[in-house]
């Protein structure tokens, strides 16, 4: 190892960062101050200024549309390949970090009645794994499509507007889609029928069907019989976005 970077501040615990790091090819390490990261790629730079470079790439996964951790800060760049290492650090002009919150379900789980002291031990020790692994899925399913791709990045930060228009859910279809010549593959891969869509398309484009909601400015005459409402669409692209968010992870493309 050559190169690592210090992680300066972080809300997450020493295993919930080991944990979501590891899932996108990095390891949790002890830097010189602060707790730090490397990764084959990282040790492949050439120059400290390369190292910060993708170290910025995860933190603006971590830190922005994955709302992960958004106070999470780097620190310096060290070179182990010197004795003692050296430490490189970098000034940056700090950038306005958009805060959203999507919102967290807390579930209450009583233990089963009539257990011994011991029993009752293992239970909440086994509850609270339990809920562990269920969060730390719930990042990963947002950090590493985040991490990876620019586009899944702006789909997560759409995602987070509380009231979206039909501007902005026809966006997030849109960046799922690519292009609109993948449309039969997409529509297909994602599991909606050409029916479906149409109905979605007439709710977010016609004024006609959800007025000054929609994207366009001209009325038009439907091209379903049943066009969705703003709900339906708002659900219909959420789900749509679940399962090319869960592809863009799994095949890292």
């Amino acid at each position: 190892m050559k190169w690592a970077v210090e992680i300066q501040k972080t809300d997450l615990d020493r295993r919930n960062l080991t944990d979501l790091l590891d899932g996108l090819g990095f390891k949790v390490i002890d830097g010189i101050q602060f707790p730090a990261f490397t990764s084959p790629e990282i040790d492949r730079c050439v120059t400290a200024a390369d190292v910060y470079d993708r170290a910025k790439q995860l933190r603006a996964a971590i830190a922005g549309p994955a709302q992960i951790d958004p106070d999470f800060a780097l620190g310096v760049v060290i070179d182990f390949s010197t004795d003692p290492p050296k430490q490189h650090g970098f000034l940056e002009v700090e950038s306005l970090i958009s805060k959203s919150t999507i919102g967290n379900i807390t579930l209450t789980i009583a233990p089963p009645n009539g257990l011994s002291v011991a029993e009752l031990e293992r239970w909440e020790r086994e509850r609270d794994e339990q809920l562990y692994q269920n969060k730390l899925e719930d990042q990963r399913a947002r950090l590493e499509p985040a991490f990876r791709s620019s586009r899944a990045a702006k789909v997560l930060q759409l995602l987070s507007i509380e009231m979206p228009s039909g501007e902005t859910l026809n966006k997030i279809y849109e960046l799922a889609e690519g292009h609109p010549d993948n449309r039969v593959a997409f529509l297909h891969q994602v599991g909606v029928s050409r029916e479906q869509f149409r109905r979605f398309q007439d709710a977010v484009h016609n004024p006609r069907v959800s007025g000054d909601w929609a994207r366009h400015g001209y009325d038009d005459i439907p091209k379903t019989n049943n066009p969705m409402s703003r709900a339906e669409a708002e659900q219909f692209v959420r789900q749509i976005a679940a399962e090319w968010l869960h592809f863009v992870r799994t095949s890292g493309r």
